[in-house]
């Protein structure tokens, strides 16, 4: 299965994505002030400035691995996921990750399968060594078909030393790392 098959126009979303990147105005930060803007937006995580340091904030969801969470009726690992792919998202730009705040969109709640997606995102932030500070649930009938689940999460980066992409090339040691879930 490729993304083709499954129904995504990845040359679409590229040029869909590049259109609202292009229509977003300048940061109403400006350059030495807290939270102001540090490099190009883009990437996998926004740096802002915080003093001497920097933050990195991402977003991300556990996606089309929900239609196999529903198809198979085990929720007890999308939490890991989620809090994951966003770790991660950190962890490329050399930020810390700190804290995560969830979204969950349903058509209708379900008290056992919040209970679940709860106990699965804690014990992911708590793997993680990270806050989960917050989050909102929303029962969105007519609106979402099924069940959603993304997050966004903070990181910090002292001395604001990100690991710089240009840099990383042949010869470079690659690090894997075993996957628990899908």
């Amino acid at each position: 299965m490729d993304y083709a098959r499954s129904g995504v126009d990845i040359t679409l979303e590229a040029h869909s994505v590049a259109a609202l990147v292009g229509a977003l105005g300048p940061s109403v930060r400006k350059s030495g002030q807290l939270g102001a803007p540090l490099g190009e937006v883009g990437g996998f995580s926004g740096l802002i400035e915080f003093g001497p340091d920097a933050l990195a904030l991402c977003t991300d969801g556990v996606g089309s691995k929900l239609l196999l969470a529903e198809q198979f009726g085990t929720w007890d690992h999308v939490g890991m996921d989620c809090v994951a792919m966003n770790a991660n998202d950190l962890l490329c730009c050399g930020a810390e990750p700190l804290a995560f705040v969830d979204y969950l969109a349903v058509p209708q709640a379900n008290e056992e399968l919040h209970a679940t997606l709860g106990r699965s995102l804690y014990r992911a932030v708590t793997t993680a060594g990270m806050t989960l500070c917050g989050g909102e649930t929303a029962t969105l009938p007519g609106i979402v078909n099924s069940v959603d689940l993304s997050g966004a999460a903070l990181g910090h980066i002292p001395g604001r030393q990100t690991i710089d992409q240009e840099r990383i090339g042949p010869g470079d040691v690659l690090i894997g790392l075993p996957a628990s879930g899908f």
